[in-house]
């Protein structure tokens, strides 16, 4: 591709999925000042993922062509990995199906307070990674 986005043009397959979350957190937050709920929920559990990604990739649990092509998958392939265990994997993909699909699907309608919390926890996870001294975004 030409004209690509400034800063994803890394080797690193890690630090490339640790840049899209810092990136989609980035543009959550102004996503949620406009109203946009919908897509601030959409973004943070994409951000949640990107993030687990960067784990596994880094602790080279997993290869770039082997991440798990699921939102269920990633937090399987995370607690298998010891990066949370087994309950908190299951307590994502439940979050993930309770509210991110169905606000997606309309199902369920984004609030505000869901997208706040969502973008919240999106930013506790992504945390300890961008914490460390190792990482330069």
């Amino acid at each position: 591709p030409t004209d690509i986005e400034v800063g994803l043009e890394v080797s690193d397959a890690a630090l490339l999925q640790l840049r899209k979350a810092c990136r989609l957190l980035a543009g959550a937050e102004a996503l949620q000042e406009q109203g946009y709920y919908t897509l601030v929920v959409e973004a943070s559990f994409v951000a949640i993922e990107r993030t687990v990604e960067f784990r596994l990739l880094e602790r080279g649990t997993m290869e770039p062509t082997d991440l798990p092509g699921t939102h269920p998958g990633v937090y399987r392939e995370a607690a298998s990995a010891g990066i949370f265990d087994e309950s908190m994997a299951d307590d994502l993909a439940d979050l993930w199906r309770d509210h991110r699909a169905k606000t997606y699907y309309q199902d369920g309608l984004a609030a505000a307070e869901r997208a706040e919390t969502m973008y919240t926890l999106a930013q506790e996870v992504r945390r300890p990674a961008v914490a460390g001294p190792q990482v330069s975004l």
